[in-house]
């Protein structure tokens, strides 16, 4: 019966494993699947789908910051031409400052700064006016995102530019020479009988002014002409010449002299001078030619004879086209007459009533030994470039691979059955100071026989019945944590 009974234990036990076993076996597959589904649905998240059309070619954009560094560094390399060779519109210095890159991070951002200046000096035209222009100001900026596998990154360009233009002269430089021997001078005196109480003066001042250019050293032809009405003009000559070199032979003639007449007509002696033949003005390259006019009257063009006058634009253009520059000696009240003359061809206005010899001394001497060169004009442009790059960078959040635990297969552990020890028959031992008794030892009646059996603790029934609850609550455990594992 024992035997029976394990026997049956037995097959429930393997009954259960088989069960337990197919159990576990569909659940690996259920998630097996699942892992391998959302595995799928993984890569198809980021792959691109490979019927996707290509994209067609493009020139991409350049970023402000590459433009502008570009633009920088070609201004720097600008050719320059030495200063002394230059044309206009040429450049001749480019002067070029940088800061920076320096970056600053706060948490997620980082913002880098730099700075250029690139300033350009050109020659300019003559004629371009001096002064600074207003700024002019632009700015220019562009986002682009980046993304890898650990972050995504933000980053915005912008590039500040101020442009100024200034236009500067240099100072204007003059150049103090003694006139050469190539200066022609003609002396124009109104001799009308208003200039008696002049002439002596006028005389005496000429023959200094004559007197210290020879002083000086400075080699000049003198010419000398006396007028009042147009038919009354005198053109001295000089052994041939309407000029001498000899101071003496100039101071002589000029004492020859005599007041007398009563109309100035001035454009009648300065039109004839520029125009005649007579008077051989010099051609050389250094030469500088002067007409000095003494009166104490404006321009008469009234005459008593009936022939024309020269007009005052006639004689103006006379001597520009000869090159003669007009000094006036006259009184103050007279200049406006005299004006266009003597402003036309970059001559002088002194004043009759003075020691004018002296005073055109030094007048005329300036005047011809004097040379300006003009200073140039320079364009001066000024670029002020700020780049700045701000980027924000946000790290990706990894996703977490799920595990699968496989729950452990219990063992059962099969139960013993119990080893029923018979009871021993007692054996009845006299005390040992007990007397043996001596009497016949009866035997009670025979009672009816029983077959023999063990104890209850022993029998059959409760043995099965003890395997099989073992065999029971074991099932039930295994089940119960199946059941547990598949929940959880």
């Amino acid at each position: 019966m024992i035997e029976k009974s394990l026997l049956k234990r037995g097959r429930i036990l393997k009954k259960y494993t088989i069960s337990r076993k197919q159990t576990l076996t569909l659940a690996s597959v259920v998630l097996g699947t699942v892992f391998t589904g959302t595995t799928i649905a993984s890569a198809d998240d980021v792959a691109p789908a490979t019927t996707q059309a290509a994209p067609a070619a493009t020139t991409a954009a350049k970023s402000p910051i590459t433009a502008a560094t570009e633009e920088i560094n070609a201004k720097a390399n600008t050719p320059v031409v030495p200063a002394d060779k230059a044309k206009t519109g040429d450049v001749i210095a480019v002067d070029v400052k940088k800061t920076g890159p320096s970056a600053k991070t706060d948490g997620a951002d980082t913002t880098t700064t730099s700075t250029a200046t690139i300033k350009t000096t050109s020659l300019a035209d003559p004629n371009t006016p001096v002064g600074t222009s207003k700024p002019v100001s632009s700015t220019k900026t562009a986002t682009s995102t980046k993304e890898t596998a650990d972050y995504t990154e933000t980053t915005t360009e912008t590039v500040n530019k101020t442009t100024v233009v200034e236009v500067t002269k240099e100072a204007d430089i003059v150049n103090k020479k003694e006139v050469q021997g190539t200066s022609d001078i003609v002396f124009v005196i109104d001799k009308s009988s208003s200039m008696n109480s002049h002439i002596n003066d006028t005389m005496k001042n000429i023959e200094t002014f004559v007197r210290n250019l020879s002083a000086k050293k400075i080699q000049a032809r003198i010419g000398l002409a006396e007028y009042e009405r147009s038919k009354e003009v005198k053109y001295h000559d000089f052994d041939g010449s309407k000029f001498t070199s000899d101071p003496e032979s100039f101071i002589s003639a000029l004492n020859t002299i005599k007041t007398g007449g009563s109309y100035e007509n001035t454009t009648v002696p300065l039109h004839h001078i520029a125009t005649s033949a007579d008077y051989n003005w010099g051609t050389g390259a250094n030469n500088h030619r002067f007409a000095f006019v003494i009166t104490d009257e404006p321009i008469d063009m009234d005459t008593p004879f009936k022939n024309p006058l020269p007009t005052k634009e006639a004689t103006l253009k006379a001597l520009q086209d000869a090159g003669i520059s007009l000094t006036v000696v006259g009184e103050k009240g007279d200049k406006k007459d005299f004006d266009p003359l003597v402003n036309g061809t970059n001559g002088l206005y002194l004043d009759i009533r003075k020691d004018f010899g002296d005073l055109l001394n030094v007048q005329f001497a300036n005047k011809v030994v004097e040379t300006v060169q003009k200073g140039r004009v320079f364009k001066v442009q000024t670029d002020k470039y700020e780049l700045i790059s701000k980027t924000h960078r946000v790290a990706k959040t990894k996703p977490q691979t799920p595990s699968i635990q496989t729950p452990a297969t219990p063992t059962p552990t099969p139960q013993k059955p119990a080893v029923v020890t018979p009871a021993k028959p007692t054996v009845f031992i006299p005390a040992k100071n007990e007397p043996v008794k001596t009497e016949v030892y009866i035997a009670p009646a025979a009672l009816p026989q029983k077959e023999a059996s063990l104890p209850n603790t022993g029998s059959k029934t409760s043995t099965a019945l003890t395997t099989l609850g073992l065999g029971l609550l074991s099932m039930s455990a295994a089940f119960g944590l199946s059941r547990k594992t598949k929940k959880d």
